[in-house]
Formats: structure tokens, C-alpha cells, sequence
């Protein structure tokens, strides 16, 4: 910006202003610049001519013809003395920015490997000759029995031996509810015991475990993960050694007509007007602005390659809880026998924290009366005595062992309640589907995409779920490693799969998809390795994220045809094919002008994004922001 602003404002007598321009522009050259010759150099001993090769020769040109220009100016007729400085460094910036916005992401990989790293305790209580002894987690080895108190993560994969309670497995297996834990059942490590008591034997620790397994199969699936193959860049495996050529040979006829300074002008002009600004940035510039136009509906875009990944999507893979439902239990119905009954319950529920009596304790009304005993059982309900009263809450199943008549449940969870062996109420509850759900759906099916969910949750509920939703496929009880493996299977059997998740759960399925969508309430370890970020709740996002995606791609094609379409028309011309006719030969400066152009069209186009109405797939207009 400087050397524009000394460039077209010369605040400065000439000659200074002409020496500070040249020292800033190299700085620019052959310090921001160092990477071009590098990368360029190494090409070449490998017999490569990349964009590298083309951002030097242009770039080296300008320059070094205006360093002549500057110290020897009586070797060049006045008309020929002037300064490209200004359009070398406009190329080395605008070409960097757009590998800025290619590596950013991939500094992000030791962020999001710390925070899976976090779901492990580091300390673990385990018994040694009888007594409880505190331990490195690390240090735990298959066999030894592990002591977890209500509150405290569980350190390893193990066989529950001794005690029973409830664990929340939502980071894990995304269910919403605790699961009951007793002796016989299997625990995974990194999930939380919520109350109760467990004895585990350890089967499996250290990098066997499953957490330890979701760390390597993210890594693994960023590793594999290949970078796009950018149009520019095949053409350009063309295009550079053609101008490199096409510069010769017109230096040579030129010269062989006798015309040395013609010719000397002519390769120069070649090289300048041939030098990849706009086809540098066209790509770049486009998604930059597509990046911002992004943030401001509400998608993050992390990957810049992505806004062509997700052009190609033919399957989108949903999680169910949190992503397509609330994530939490809602009741649904209730049926309430006795008003004044509810009283007894509002204080038992008040010290309950689980997930289902926080849902119920928000549809009944308040109340003062006073709670004398409250004693949990995991995973079948509660006992209460309130103000001499026994409330009895649960299952139905739970109410009948304690003597209380009472139906079936149905198919969605039922939570009874009975105040002195009286059934006062009865709540159904279910994981709430988000209200767009159903429509995204059938519009991705209208654009040819087609949808599956794929959860840890009850196969029979997800069935159900999948049926109502319309999704082409259904893949219920999966642990994180199979919905790696089937996002894998699906990619062999010809599918370009968008995961849309949003647990530590979803990481290793995310990271394999081609595009990794994490939603807004997704934990850190999914959002660091989602592609996408939405950061509003309304899954309608996901069509304007494929809207702006299309758009983006266009533009960005757009921007090199004109790039290249410049290119055929000025190269001609700057060669001198118009000299035997004019008796006008294109001059350096005009050529770095029609440069400049180019440039300024490509820009102006791809800043279209700013302002191009992105679809959302709602005909009556309804607004996503």
C-alpha cells in the first residue's frame, strides 16, 4: 500500500521518492518474495514449471527492469524508462494471501488433539492390596480394578465387577440420556459417572482405548485428506512454459529483423503482461470473499478448498442428537390425574439432576413444600418423602416392582409419578427434532443430494426417525470408529460424503467426510475438526453454505477464463503482432496497465459475493439471519 501510495501520490522529489520505492519494493521481492525463487528453483531441478516459476519470472521482470530503469536510465530511450515496482509487489501480496487462507487451517490440528486428549482424567483411584490408591491415569495397565465416585470421569475401557450407576455417554455415543451401568456391562473410558458407584477392571488402556482410537483415526483422516487439485494449477503446468517460449521466441524474430529494441520490449511487455496477478488471485480473492460473505450468514469456513468440495456432495450424513434433535429430553404429553399430587413432587425433582427430571420439573408449576428424603436409583427412578408423603417416580417399570399399579410405556420414554402408591401423573418424553429438519431434508433430496443419519442412539428410535425425516439411509447404534468406517465405506462405494455432527463422537467420522459440517452447539473437538462452522442453530444454513459453494465456484471459474481470455488477447499484442501494422509497439507500461485491469476485473467480480442473493431454499422468503 505504500509503494501504491509513492507510486501514484510521489509525495517526495522524484528522485527520492524513485529510491524509496525501490527499497520497499525489495523487501517485498526478496523477503516476502523468498519462498517464490525457492519453490521455483526447486521446481525447476525436478523439471517442474509451477504458478512459483510464473510468480518469478513476471515478478523478476518488472522488477529488475525497473531497477535499470532507476540506476541506468540512458541505456533505455525516455520513453521506455519506467517503473513496474508497484504491480511486482502487488502479485507477490495477493498470490500469498491466497496461500495464507490455504495453510491456516492446518495450524489448527494440535488445538483440537489437545482437547481430545482432555477427555482423559489424569488421575485414577485404584486398589492395591485392598486399599484405594491414587494413581497416574497413564499408568493404569489391563486388570487393575479402578474405583469412579459419582462426579468423576471414568479413566479407561473396562467391565463394570462391583456397584452400578448411571454414566453419561453423550461425548461418546451421543445418547442424551445416562445409561444404567452394572456388574456385567461394559464402560468406555473418558465418559462420566453421574451417581452411584462402580468397581471397573480395566480391558483396555493407554492408546488402546477408545479414546485413544478417536485421536488416531482424526489424525490418520487429516493426513489422508488430500488437497484439492486447483484448475489454475494444471493449466498453469501449460501456461508457464508456453510464456517463458513465447518470450524468447519473440525476443529472437525481433532481433533477427534487426530490431533489438523492439525485441528487447516486446519480451519484456510479454513477461509483464503474461505475469499471474489476476490468475493468482482469482482463486484467492474469490474466496476470501466468500469466506466473508460466509461469516455473515452465519457459516465459518475453515478450509478454503472446501467452497469446491462441497460443490460435489452427493450424500450428506447427519448425526441425530444435538445435530438433527435438541440434544436433550422435551416433554412431548402429559397427563396429570391429580393437580395438588404435583406439589409433593416439585422438591424430589429440585434435587434430582438428571436429565429427564430437569425436562418434567420445567412443565410443573412451583411449590414450597419441604423435602424430608430423597434417595436415587440409577437408571429406574427415584424415592421421596415429602412432608410425610412417599412420592414414587421412574419407569413403569420401576413404579410396578414398588407395588404401584400402572400400564404399558409405549415406544417413548415415560416418566411416572405416585404420591402415597397413587399414579398422580404421567410425562412422555423424546429428543426433540429440530422444526426445519424435515424440509432440509426434502429440499437436499430435490437438489439430488441424498441424506442419511447415522447415530449411537437405539437402532429402533433412529429407524423411526429416519422414516419420518425421509433419509435415504439409516445407520443407528455406531460407535465413533464404525461411523468412521462406514463414512469410508460409503466413500468406496463412489459417494463424496458432508458429515454434519456435533461431538467428540462425530470427530473421526468428520474428519474422513470430504466436507466436516460442525453445528453451532458442537463441542470444541468437533468444531476444530469440522471443514464448516455453523454458527447459528438453523440448519437451513447448510443450503446457503451449498448455495454460496456454487456461486463461489462459478466466480472463481469465471475469474480464470477472463484471466486466461486476457492473456490470449494481450500476449499477441505485447509480442508486437500489431507493430508491421501501427508501427506501435506495446510499451512496458501499458502492458503493466492492462495488467493492472485484469486484475481489477477479477477482483470487482469475485466481490459480487458480497452482494448475490444466497438461497435458502425458502420461496416465501424466509430468513435465515
Amino acid at each position: 500500500m505504500v509503494i501504491f501510495f509513492l507510486h501514484f501520490m510521489q509525495p517526495f522529489p522524484e528522485k527520492i521518492n524513485s529510491y524509496l520505492i525501490f527499497a520497499l519494493a525489495s523487501v517485498v521481492q526478496f523477503y516476502a518474495g523468498l519462498d517464490f525463487y525457492r519453490s521455483a528453483f526447486g521446481g525447476l531441478k525436478n523439471r517442474i514449471a509451477d504458478m512459483n516459476l510464473l510468480v518469478v519470472l513476471g515478478t523478476s521482470a518488472a522488477y529488475f527492469y525497473s531497477t535499470l530503469v532507476l540506476f541506468f536510465p540512458d541505456i533505455f530511450p525516455e520513453k521506455l524508462r519506467q517503473f513496474y515496482f508497484d504491480g511486482a509487489a502487488a502479485i507477490i501480496t495477493f498470490v500469498l494471501l491466497g496461500r495464507y487462507l490455504e495453510l491456516r487451517a492446518r495450524n489448527k490440528a494440535s488445538d483440537f488433539m489437545k482437547k481430545l486428549l482432555q477427555l482423559k482424567p489424569q488421575k485414577a483411584t485404584v486398589i492395591v492390596d485392598g486399599r484405594e490408591v491414587q494413581v497416574s491415569a497413564d499408568s493404569l495397565v489391563r486388570g487393575d480394578l479402578v474405583v469412579v465416585r459419582a462426579g468423576e470421569k471414568i479413566p479407561v475401557d473396562g467391565v463394570v465387577v462391583e456397584g452400578e450407576g448411571e454414566v453419561n455417554q453423550q461425548v461418546i455415543t451421543g445418547e442424551p440420556i445416562p445409561v444404567l451401568k452394572r456388574e456385567g456391562d461394559t464402560v468406555i473410558g473418558g465418559t462420566v459417572l453421574e451417581n452411584g458407584y462402580l468397581i471397573i477392571r480395566a480391558t483396555k488402556t493407554g492408546r488402546d482405548t477408545l479414546v485413544s482410537q478417536i485421536i488416531a483415526l482424526v489424525s490418520q483422516a487429516q493426513e489422508k485428506k488430500p488437497p484439492i487439485g486447483r484448475l489454475a494449477d494444471r493449466i498453469v503446468a501449460v501456461f508457464v512454459p508456453a510464456i517463458m517460449v513465447i518470450s524468447i521466441v519473440v525476443f529472437d524474430i525481433w532481433y533477427l529483423l534487426d530490431r533489438p529494441d523492439v525485441a528487447f520490449v516486446s519480451a519484456i511487455s510479454v513477461l509483464i503482461i503474461a505475469c499471474p496477478c489476476a490468475l493468482g488471485i482469482a482463486t484467492p480473492i474469490a474466496v476470501v470473499s466468500s469466506v466473508g460473505r460466509g461469516a455473515k450468514e452465519g457459516i465459518l469456513i475453515k478450509e478454503p478448498s472446501i467452497v469446491e468440495k462441497i460443490n460435489g456432495i452427493n450424500l450428506m450424513v447427519f448425526d441425530k442428537t444435538g445435530t438433527v434433535t435438541e440434544g436433550k429430553p422435551e416433554v412431548i404429553k402429559k397427563l396429570v390425574y391429580d393437580e395438588k399430587g404435583l406439589e409433593f413432587l416439585y422438591p424430589a425433582l429440585k434435587k434430582s439432576n438428571h436429565p429427564v427430571s430437569s425436562a418434567v420439573l420445567k412443565t410443573i408449576p412451583e411449590s414450597n413444600k419441604k423435602l424430608e428424603r430423597f434417595e436415587i436409583f440409577p437408571g429406574r427412578g427415584f424415592k421421596a418423602v415429602v412432608e410425610g408423603r412417599e412420592v414414587v417416580a421412574g419407569s413403569f417399570q420401576f413404579l410396578q416392582e414398588n407395588g404401584i399399579k400402572i400400564g404399558s410405556e409405549g415406544q417413548t420414554t415415560a416418566f411416572a409419578v405416585s404420591v402415597d402408591r397413587k399414579v398422580v401423573a404421567v410425562f412422555y418424553l423424546e429428543d426433540r427434532v429440530k422444526p426445519e429438519v424435515k424440509w432440509v431434508f426434502a429440499y437436499l433430496k430435490k437438489k439430488g443430494i441424498k441424506t442419511a443419519i447415522l447415530s449411537g442412539d437405539k437402532k429402533e428410535y433412529v429407524e423411526r426417525l429416519c422414516r419420518d425425516l425421509g433419509a435415504d439411509m439409516c445407520f443407528g447404534q455406531k460407535l465413533p470408529e464404525e461411523k468412521y468406517r462406514l463414512v469410508r465405506s460409503l466413500q468406496k462405494e463412489g459417494y463424496r460424503v458432508a458429515f454434519v455432527g456435533d461431538g467428540v463422537n462425530d470427530a473421526p467420522a468428520m474428519a474422513v467426510s470430504d466436507v466436516g459440517i460442525a453445528v453451532m452447539q458442537a463441542t470444541d473437538v468437533a468444531k476444530e475438526t469440522g471443514d464448516i462452522i455453523l454458527l447459528k442453530k438453523n440448519l437451513k444454513l447448510l443450503i446457503k453454505a451449498i448455495t454460496l459453494s456454487e456461486k463461489t465456484l462459478k466466480i472463481i471459474k469465471q475469474n480464470l477464463f477472463w484471466a486466461y481470455f486476457y492473456n490470449v488477447i494481450g500476449i499477441p499484442v505485447a509480442g508486437g503482432i500489431l507493430y508491421p501494422i501501427t508501427g506501435m509497439v506495446l510499451n512496458p507500461v501499458f502492458a503493466g496497465i492492462a495488467m493492472s485491469v485484469s486484475s481489477v476485473t477479477v477482483v470487482l467480480n469475485a466481490l459480487r459475493l458480497q452482494f448475490t442473493r444466497l438461497e435458502d431454499g425458502d420461496d416465501k422468503g424466509d430468513s435465515i439471519g
